[in-house]
């Protein structure tokens, strides 16, 4: 039995609407031209969500105007990663406020001496906000980094695939994706217009959203890809089509 479609409400309300503007500055849904977003209309939809937010307070009213319209304008899979969205979100904000309580460390010597300097030349009124102002700059450029490493890393690691091999090593991923409901799955549309358009600029919008997918389980659910295992390839899965080169531009560019 498929799953009930999440309901808007209250709490997710602006989360929601988020995640929607977010989804319309990406390409996927222009490059899925039988996606049935295209009835509604990228752009009546865009107009739906600044009328949305216009609404000051939202209600019950609302909510099931709105889940109407997106009934109609999103997939299961679209639905699918809105709940995984907002659990992940849901999920930050429960650690911020568990991180709120405080916690007892030691500190060498030298360390306290250096922090308790920091806090005398920064204006910090305690030692735990000489940490937190001396700190969340770099951990954020720490974190940036981390990300464009992760990505560059597994991006050489997939090039290295052959293209069937890599093709059945997403569709294992997909596959585990269904049990695994958090994780991210933003590479099976990008998959499915490999699959209809085998050509290389497709294959290589496949691998950066799969890749993507990856990254994103590391920063955001501490999920690692070695422990997903989704790089068995088996040999009984579907025929993968062979990748055409792009029909060259004729014409003025």
């Amino acid at each position: 039995m498929a799953r009930p479609r999440y309901q808007l409400n209250a709490r997710d309300w602006l989360d929601c609407l988020d995640w929607l503007d977010y989804q319309l500055t990406l390409p996927d849904w222009l490059g899925h031209p039988e996606h049935p977003i295209h009835r509604t209309g990228i752009a009546s939809l865009k107009t739906h969500l600044s009328h949305w937010r216009s609404i000051d307070p939202p209600d019950d009213e609302l909510y099931q105007t709105a889940q109407v319209v997106l009934i109609e304008a999103l997939e299961d899979d679209d639905w699918g990663r809105l709940r995984r969205a907002l659990s992940a979100k849901k999920r930050r904000r429960r650690d911020r406020r568990l991180d709120t309580q405080p916690v007892n460390i030691t500190l060498s010597a030298e360390a306290h001496r250096l922090l308790l300097d920091y806090k005398f030349l920064s204006g910090a009124l305690t030692l735990s906000d000489a940490i937190e102002q001396g700190l969340q700059p770099g951990m954020l450029e720490l974190e940036q980094q981390h990300e464009q490493d992760l990505f560059a890393e597994l991006l050489q690691r997939m090039d290295q695939f052959k293209a069937s091999d890599l093709v059945k090593i997403i569709e294992n991923y997909l596959n585990l994706a269904v049990t695994r409901r958090s994780l991210a799955n933003s590479c099976k549309i990008a998959q499915k217009m490999f699959l209809t358009r085998p050509d290389r600029t497709a294959y290589e919008m496949m691998m950066e959203r799969f890749v993507e997918d990856l990254v994103w389980n590391s920063v955001h659910l501490k999920i690692s890809y070695q422990t997903l295992e989704p790089l068995i390839v088996d040999p009984q899965s579907s025929p993968v089509p062979e990748i055409a080169e792009q029909a060259p531009v004729v014409g003025p560019v």
